[in-house]
Protein backbone atom coordinates (compact mmCIF):
# COMPACT_ATOMS: atom_id res chain seq x y z
CA UNK A 1 0.00 0.00 0.00
CA UNK A 2 1.35 3.39 -0.62
CA UNK A 3 1.72 5.51 2.51
CA UNK A 4 3.48 8.86 0.70
CA UNK A 5 3.23 10.30 -2.82
CA UNK A 6 5.19 13.42 -3.69
CA UNK A 7 4.91 15.27 -6.80
CA UNK A 8 6.80 18.28 -8.36
CA UNK A 9 7.73 19.11 -4.75
CA UNK A 10 9.29 22.19 -4.87
CA UNK A 11 10.82 24.29 -1.80
CA UNK A 12 11.88 27.61 -2.69
CA UNK A 13 14.01 30.13 -0.36
CA UNK A 14 13.61 33.67 -2.22
CA UNK A 15 15.38 37.02 -0.65
CA UNK A 16 15.52 40.08 -3.02
CA UNK A 17 17.85 39.01 -5.06
CA UNK A 18 17.31 35.42 -6.28
CA UNK A 19 15.82 32.08 -5.48
CA UNK A 20 17.35 29.11 -3.66
CA UNK A 21 15.81 25.89 -4.51
CA UNK A 22 16.53 23.78 -1.67
CA UNK A 23 14.12 20.85 -3.63
CA UNK A 24 13.84 21.28 -6.87
CA UNK A 25 10.88 18.92 -8.50
CA UNK A 26 10.77 15.62 -6.29
CA UNK A 27 8.64 13.17 -7.48
CA UNK A 28 8.71 9.99 -4.87
CA UNK A 29 6.55 7.50 -4.02
CA UNK A 30 6.80 5.25 -0.50
CA UNK A 31 5.48 1.94 0.17
CA UNK A 32 4.16 0.98 3.79
CA UNK A 33 6.64 -1.06 5.10
CA UNK A 34 9.63 0.16 3.00
CA UNK A 35 13.31 1.36 4.69
CA UNK A 36 14.89 3.89 2.65
CA UNK A 37 18.10 5.70 3.00
CA UNK A 38 18.66 9.27 1.57
CA UNK A 39 22.18 10.23 0.79
CA UNK A 40 23.60 13.54 -0.76
CA UNK A 41 26.49 15.65 -0.07
CA UNK A 42 25.62 18.71 2.39
CA UNK A 43 23.46 21.48 1.07
CA UNK A 44 21.57 18.76 -1.29
CA UNK A 45 18.10 19.11 0.11
CA UNK A 46 18.07 15.86 2.55
CA UNK A 47 17.33 17.55 5.87
CA UNK A 48 15.02 19.67 3.92
CA UNK A 49 13.43 16.47 2.16
CA UNK A 50 12.50 14.71 5.18
CA UNK A 51 11.25 18.07 6.67
CA UNK A 52 9.06 18.08 4.18
CA UNK A 53 8.05 14.25 4.33
CA UNK A 54 7.82 14.67 8.07
CA UNK A 55 5.23 17.81 7.80
CA UNK A 56 7.26 20.35 9.73
CA UNK A 57 8.18 22.15 6.60
CA UNK A 58 5.39 23.37 3.83
CA UNK A 59 6.40 22.39 0.03
CA UNK A 60 6.44 26.17 -2.17
CA UNK A 61 5.23 24.07 -5.03
CA UNK A 62 3.69 20.80 -5.77
CA UNK A 63 1.43 18.10 -4.32
CA UNK A 64 2.15 15.53 -1.44
CA UNK A 65 -0.59 12.90 -0.73
CA UNK A 66 -0.50 10.92 2.60
CA UNK A 67 -2.42 7.72 2.50
CA UNK A 68 -4.07 9.12 -1.06
CA UNK A 69 -4.85 12.16 0.38
CA UNK A 70 -3.58 15.16 -0.43
CA UNK A 71 -2.47 17.49 2.37
CA UNK A 72 -4.07 20.57 0.49
CA UNK A 73 -7.50 19.20 1.19
CA UNK A 74 -6.82 18.95 5.19
CA UNK A 75 -7.16 21.65 7.38
CA UNK A 76 -3.83 23.02 8.93
CA UNK A 77 -5.20 21.78 12.92
CA UNK A 78 -5.53 17.94 11.32
CA UNK A 79 -2.24 18.39 9.38
CA UNK A 80 -0.78 19.33 13.31
CA UNK A 81 -2.60 16.10 14.10
CA UNK A 82 -1.95 14.18 11.19
CA UNK A 83 1.78 14.42 11.82
CA UNK A 84 1.74 13.96 15.66
CA UNK A 85 -0.35 10.56 15.31
CA UNK A 86 1.26 9.10 12.07
CA UNK A 87 5.01 10.24 12.14
CA UNK A 88 7.64 9.69 14.66
CA UNK A 89 10.76 11.70 14.41
CA UNK A 90 14.83 10.73 15.41
CA UNK A 91 17.59 13.37 15.46
CA UNK A 92 21.05 12.71 15.41
CA UNK A 93 21.63 15.42 18.40
CA UNK A 94 18.87 13.16 20.32
CA UNK A 95 17.01 16.12 21.10
CA UNK A 96 15.89 14.80 24.99
CA UNK A 97 14.76 17.37 27.54
CA UNK A 98 18.02 17.16 30.04
CA UNK A 99 16.30 17.86 33.28
CA UNK A 100 12.98 15.53 32.44
CA UNK A 101 14.05 11.40 33.22
CA UNK A 102 13.93 9.01 30.39
CA UNK A 103 10.48 8.05 31.31
CA UNK A 104 8.96 11.44 31.20
CA UNK A 105 10.85 12.25 27.69
CA UNK A 106 9.12 9.02 26.55
CA UNK A 107 5.99 10.15 27.96
CA UNK A 108 6.08 13.53 26.20
CA UNK A 109 4.16 11.98 22.77
CA UNK A 110 0.98 11.10 24.94
CA UNK A 111 0.60 14.67 26.65
CA UNK A 112 -2.59 15.23 24.23
CA UNK A 113 -3.55 11.74 23.80
CA UNK A 114 -6.66 10.96 25.38
CA UNK A 115 -5.34 8.43 27.70
CA UNK A 116 -5.35 7.90 31.23
CA UNK A 117 -2.07 9.07 33.03
CA UNK A 118 -1.39 4.95 34.42
CA UNK A 119 -1.57 4.15 30.18
CA UNK A 120 0.54 6.44 29.40
CA UNK A 121 3.31 5.53 32.18
CA UNK A 122 2.90 1.91 31.14
CA UNK A 123 3.30 2.75 27.41
CA UNK A 124 6.07 4.06 27.78
CA UNK A 125 7.91 1.46 29.72
CA UNK A 126 7.06 -0.93 27.52
CA UNK A 127 8.81 0.76 24.62
CA UNK A 128 11.73 1.61 27.05
CA UNK A 129 11.80 -2.18 27.59
CA UNK A 130 11.68 -2.93 23.63
CA UNK A 131 14.57 -0.74 23.37
CA UNK A 132 16.57 -2.50 26.33
CA UNK A 133 16.06 0.45 28.48
CA UNK A 134 14.00 -1.15 31.24
CA UNK A 135 16.06 -0.23 34.04
CA UNK A 136 16.88 2.98 33.40
CA UNK A 137 13.58 4.68 33.52
CA UNK A 138 14.47 7.30 36.54
CA UNK A 139 17.71 8.34 34.80
CA UNK A 140 18.04 11.86 32.73
CA UNK A 141 19.78 11.64 29.67
CA UNK A 142 22.91 13.18 31.08
CA UNK A 143 23.74 9.30 33.29
CA UNK A 144 23.32 7.99 30.20
CA UNK A 145 25.55 6.94 27.13
CA UNK A 146 24.49 8.63 23.35
CA UNK A 147 23.71 4.89 22.01
CA UNK A 148 21.39 4.97 25.20
CA UNK A 149 20.11 8.62 24.45
CA UNK A 150 19.41 7.86 21.15
CA UNK A 151 17.71 4.12 22.24
CA UNK A 152 15.65 6.90 24.48
CA UNK A 153 14.79 8.90 21.43
CA UNK A 154 13.89 6.09 19.11
CA UNK A 155 11.41 4.80 22.27
CA UNK A 156 10.13 8.23 22.19
CA UNK A 157 9.46 8.00 18.46
CA UNK A 158 7.56 4.34 18.70
CA UNK A 159 5.66 5.34 21.82
CA UNK A 160 2.84 7.29 20.03
CA UNK A 161 2.84 3.79 17.55
CA UNK A 162 3.25 6.28 13.93
CA UNK A 163 3.26 4.43 10.67
CA UNK A 164 6.31 6.04 9.42
CA UNK A 165 9.64 6.67 11.63
CA UNK A 166 11.62 9.35 10.01
CA UNK A 167 15.59 9.21 11.12
CA UNK A 168 18.07 12.51 10.67
CA UNK A 169 21.57 10.93 10.69
CA UNK A 170 20.32 8.68 13.86
CA UNK A 171 24.04 7.37 13.86
CA UNK A 172 25.56 10.41 13.31
CA UNK A 173 27.06 11.35 16.16
CA UNK A 174 27.98 7.50 17.79
CA UNK A 175 31.03 5.75 17.62
CA UNK A 176 31.00 2.56 15.16
CA UNK A 177 29.71 -0.49 17.62
CA UNK A 178 26.60 2.07 19.00
CA UNK A 179 26.01 2.70 15.74
CA UNK A 180 25.77 -0.65 14.47
CA UNK A 181 23.48 -1.52 17.48
CA UNK A 182 21.10 1.79 16.73
CA UNK A 183 20.61 0.52 12.93
CA UNK A 184 20.25 -2.91 14.39
CA UNK A 185 17.24 -2.00 16.18
CA UNK A 186 15.94 -0.02 13.27
CA UNK A 187 16.01 -3.29 11.03
CA UNK A 188 14.51 -5.20 13.77
CA UNK A 189 11.55 -2.27 13.83
CA UNK A 190 11.16 -2.36 10.24
CA UNK A 191 11.12 -5.88 10.25
CA UNK A 192 7.85 -5.91 12.71
CA UNK A 193 6.22 -3.49 9.70
CA UNK A 194 7.06 -0.07 10.09
CA UNK A 195 7.81 2.38 7.24
CA UNK A 196 11.79 3.82 8.06
CA UNK A 197 13.56 6.81 5.80
CA UNK A 198 16.68 7.15 7.14
CA UNK A 199 18.95 10.39 5.97
CA UNK A 200 22.43 9.25 6.25
CA UNK A 201 26.45 9.79 5.53
CA UNK A 202 27.31 6.29 6.47
CA UNK A 203 27.18 4.12 3.05
CA UNK A 204 27.51 1.08 5.31
CA UNK A 205 24.14 2.56 6.92
CA UNK A 206 22.41 3.29 3.48
CA UNK A 207 23.59 -0.21 2.01
CA UNK A 208 20.72 -1.71 4.80
CA UNK A 209 17.87 -0.10 3.77
CA UNK A 210 16.27 -1.65 0.71
CA UNK A 211 16.47 1.43 -1.45
CA UNK A 212 18.23 4.16 -1.79
CA UNK A 213 17.93 7.64 -2.84
CA UNK A 214 20.63 10.01 -4.24
CA UNK A 215 19.84 13.49 -3.75
CA UNK A 216 22.01 16.22 -5.28
CA UNK A 217 21.21 20.33 -5.57
CA UNK A 218 17.46 19.40 -4.45
CA UNK A 219 17.29 16.84 -7.07
CA UNK A 220 16.67 12.83 -7.03
CA UNK A 221 19.82 11.58 -9.35
CA UNK A 222 18.96 8.23 -8.91
CA UNK A 223 17.60 5.43 -6.90
CA UNK A 224 18.92 1.93 -5.94
CA UNK A 225 17.17 -1.08 -4.87
CA UNK A 226 19.97 -3.70 -4.92
CA UNK A 227 23.16 -2.41 -2.51
CA UNK A 228 25.27 -4.10 -4.73
CA UNK A 229 24.98 -2.00 -7.93
CA UNK A 230 24.96 0.99 -5.60
CA UNK A 231 28.43 0.12 -4.23
CA UNK A 232 29.69 -0.42 -7.76
CA UNK A 233 27.88 2.92 -8.57
CA UNK A 234 30.13 4.71 -5.97
CA UNK A 235 33.09 3.49 -6.32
Amino acid sequence: MELITLKDIKKIYSNRNNNTFALNGINLNIQQGELISIMGPSGSGKSTLLNVLGLIDTPTEGEYFFKGKSLKEIRKNKIHKTRNDMIGFVFQYFALLKDYTVLDNVVLPLTYRKLGHKERINKAKSYLEKVGLKEQVHKTPDELSGGQQQRVAIARALVGEPELILADEPTGNLDRRTGEEIINLLLQLNKEGKTIIVVTHDIEVAKKCNRIIELVDGKITQQFKNASIFSKTIL
